[in-house]
């Protein structure tokens, strides 16, 4: 058997070198050519490539295409009848690509396989995945309540009679998330078996860490992928569960940055769900009605508004209702402190004022009544203070919604 490898590079300047040396040094009989795509990337490993591994066939691309771009430009150069994806920052592990070439030459029903993936201190992150519903929620660390429907895209082989059968990675799931799922969605309905390999393993040292620098397109991405993955792939019965669960989890949503990126995501999907569509009528070979099509837009035009409402409104209207509530809490206890209605002196009578002024203040003085009543005051006033710098930062929410926005489109 022959085994092409395509890793797509993008930034991968610092660990690019490590993970060809691993596969090169890990690999024996069955690597017959290692592909990398730089997907325009702004550091110099296109040129380390170039450098120190002469043997490696380079493609570069002007613009970054994303995981699924990337690697269809690698698969359709690739001449391997074992065709594996392995990302820039993963270093196999001795035996790892004997182990998948053994798994699909004992299991003709097998069309894609994948390994077993550890982290840095060597805890397993991935052994299979499997998905979630009805919220289509991926989780990669299977056990025997989950079989495995899908594996990752960090290592992820296809037989070349799968790759001829499914065809081309979806990418519409750009720049990543979701493509590796949908894929063996698709391969499964065509016949094809998923299998996990645990003796294929490699360690990810997951160097991507973009996601830090903007944690609001990140989740926006995340979470417009899965929303895509959804209108492609889910049945109508499905889609009846996702929406009332999906409903839900907004509602819930306790962190900014993700109630954000709900309703990013939502509004990505409405901006290209006709190309959604399209690509379920090209891979799966089923259109949605009409009919579908309408109750499917409103349903998640439902989504996007109860999204914004969650991100934006909740928390402004609890923090006014608590600004109101501690300005008629402060009018009242002026009210009591100095026995008149704030606001109101102009009218009081003169007799009225005296008593006021000579009696009452000086005996609520001497009995401690004022110092009770101002200390109440005092708590409010803080109180106030801080609702106030509350309201101040759901007001640079609202102006970073409208940034992310307009950032998020552009891009």
């Amino acid at each position: 058997m022959q085994v092409t490898v395509v890793i797509p590079v993008w930034n991968g300047e610092s660990v690019i070198e490590a993970c060809l040396t691993a596969v090169f040094s890990q690999t024996h009989s069955p690597l017959h050519e290692v592909i990398c795509v730089d997907n325009g990337s702004h550091d110099q490993s296109k040129q380390l490539i170039e450098a120190q591994f002469p043997q490696v066939t380079l493609l570069p691309q002007p613009v970054n295409l994303g995981f699924a771009g990337g690697v269809n430009v690698g698969l359709r150069q690739a001449t391997g009848n074992l065709l594996v994806l392995l990302n820039q920052d993963c270093l196999v592990q001795p035996g790892w690509l004997e182990a998948l070439c053994q798994a699909v030459e004992k299991d003709a029903k097998l069309g894609i396989v994948g390994g077993r993936i550890l982290n840095a201190d060597q805890t397993v992150n991935h052994a299979g995945a499997f998905l979630e519903r009805p919220l289509a929620y991926g989780h990669h660390i299977t056990t025997q309540d989950h079989p495995v429907e899908y594996v990752t895209g960090a290592l992820f082989g296809i037989t070349r009679r799968a790759w001829e059968a499914v065809g081309e990675f979806d990418e519409g799931f750009f720049p990543a998330y979701y493509e590796e799922t949908d894929y063996c969605f698709r391969a499964k309905q065509l016949g094809f078996e998923i299998g996990y390999v645990p003796e294929a393993t490699a360690v990810h040292l997951f160097n991507n860490q973009s996601w830090q620098s903007d944690p609001i397109a990140h989740c926006a991405n995340q979470h417009a992928m899965r929303y895509r993955f959804v209108a492609k792939q889910y049945s109508q019965a499905e889609l009846t569960q996702f929406f009332p669960a999906e409903t839900k989890a907004i509602s819930e949503e306790i962190y900014y940055e993700q109630a954000i990126g709900r309703f990013l995501g939502v509004r990505q999907l409405l901006h290209t769900l006709n190309t959604t569509l399209a690509a379920r009528t090209a891979h799966l070979n089923s259109s949605r009605s009409p009919e579908e099509v309408q109750q499917l837009t409103a349903n998640f035009s439902q989504l996007r508004q109860h999204a914004l409402q969650t991100a934006t409104q909740k928390e402004w209207q609890e923090t006014l209702q608590m600004l109101q509530s501690y300005q008629q809490q402060e009018h009242d206890l002026l009210a009591r402190i100095y026995f008149i209605e704030p606001g109101t002196g102009s009218d009081e009578p003169r007799w009225k004022r005296l008593w006021r002024l000579l009696v009452l203040r000086p005996l609520s003085f001497l009995i401690g009544r004022d110092y009770y009543l101002l200390s109440q005051l005092n708590t409010i006033h803080v109180a106030r203070f801080d609702q106030m710098s509350k309201l101040q930062r759901l007001i640079e929410r609202r102006l970073l919604l409208l940034e992310a926005v307009t950032r998020y489109e552009h891009h």
